[in-house]
C-alpha cells in the first residue's frame, strides 16, 4: 500500500534527493520542494518510492547496506569511536546468511556459527527493513541510488563535529536536534510537520532523522559528505555522515 496525505504536492518536476528513515508505518520518506520547505511520504515498502516520483532517485536511507558474510563491518567499528559515549546507537548487523533465518533462534545460531556472536533483538526487529532495502540496493536497478547514512552521525557533524550529547528520543533531545534543523533549513517547522503527521504511524525522532539523512544525501551529491571508514572493505562499504 502506498500512502500520500492530501498536503503533499507532486516532485515530478524537482531533483528527488530524499532523506528515508525507518518508522511504525514503515518508511519516512523527506524531500525538499521547490519552495525550499519539507515535503514527506509514508511507504510501507521502498519499492513504493517509484510511486512518489518518475525521475532517478538519490535517497539516504538509515539501515545497513552492505553487509559482510562474517557479519563484521569497519564502518560500525569506526562510527562508534566518533559518537563516543552515544555509541549504543550503532547497532551490529547480522552477517548476510543470517537473514534468510525464520526465527530469531535460528538467527541467532547462524550468526554465531559465523562470527561468534549473537544477534540483538534490536536488529532482528530490523530484519525485514534491512531486506526491504538491500533488495534495492542490490538490484540491478539504476532508477534507485541508496547510500548508508546515519543521523547521530549526520547531527554530529551539524554541531561542529561534536557529539549531541542528548538523547533523540528525549525532550531536550528534540529540541537540541530541531535547533540544529534549523541552521540548516530555515523554513524547518517542526510542529507543522508534527501537526500532519500521525503519531501512531511517526515518532518526532523518525521526522528529525530523516531530516538529517536527507541533509547528509545532500552532502554526497555535492561531493562533500565525510563517511566512515576510512579504508572500507568494498567502495560502497561506508556509513554517511
Amino acid at each position: 500500500m502506498y500512502k500520500q496525505f492530501k498536503w503533499y504536492e507532486s516532485i515530478t518536476n524537482m531533483e528527488t534527493v530524499f532523506g528515508i528513515d525507518g518508522c511504525k508505518y514503515g518508511w519516512l520518506v523527506a524531500g525538499i520542494n521547490k519552495s525550499n520547505d519539507f515535503d514527506f511520504w509514508l511507504i510501507d515498502s521502498l519499492d513504493k518510492l517509484n510511486g512518489i516520483t518518475n525521475q532517478l532517485i538519490v535517497a539516504g536511507i538509515d539501515i545497513p547496506l552492505e553487509l559482510h558474510n562474517s557479519g563484521k563491518r569497519l564502518a560500525e567499528s569506526e562510527a562508534r569511536v566518533l559518537l563516543k559515549f552515544r555509541s549504543p546507537t550503532i547497532f551490529s548487523s547480522p552477517c548476510i546468511l543470517a537473514l534468510d533465518a525464520n526465527s530469531y533462534l535460528e538467527a541467532c545460531t547462524i550468526n554465531y556459527a559465523v562470527c561468534k556472536k549473537k544477534i540483538s533483538k534490536q536488529a532482528w526487529f530490523l530484519f525485514k527493513k534491512i531486506k526491504d532495502a538491500r533488495n534495492i540496493y542490490s538490484a540491478d536497478n539504476l532508477a534507485t541510488k541508496l547510500y548508508e547514512v546515519h543521523p547521530e552521525l549526520s547531527f554530529m557533524a551539524m554541531n561542529n563535529m561534536e557529539v549531541v550529547a542528548e538523547k533523540k528520543k528525549t525532550e531536550e533531545g528534540v529540541a537540541k536536534r530541531i535547533a540544529l534543523i534549523k541552521k540548516q533549513y530555515p523554513l524547518f517547522n517542526f510542529n507543522s510537520i508534527r501537526n500532519k503527521l500521525e503519531k501512531k504511524y511517526v515518532n518526532d525522532d523518525d521526522i528529525l532523522d530523516s531530516i538529517a539523512v536527507l541533509w547528509s544525501t545532500q552532502k554526497i551529491i555535492d561531493n562533500i559528505a565525510s563517511y566512515v571508514p576510512k579504508n572500507p572493505e568494498t567502495p560502497m562499504s561506508k556509513i554517511y555522515y
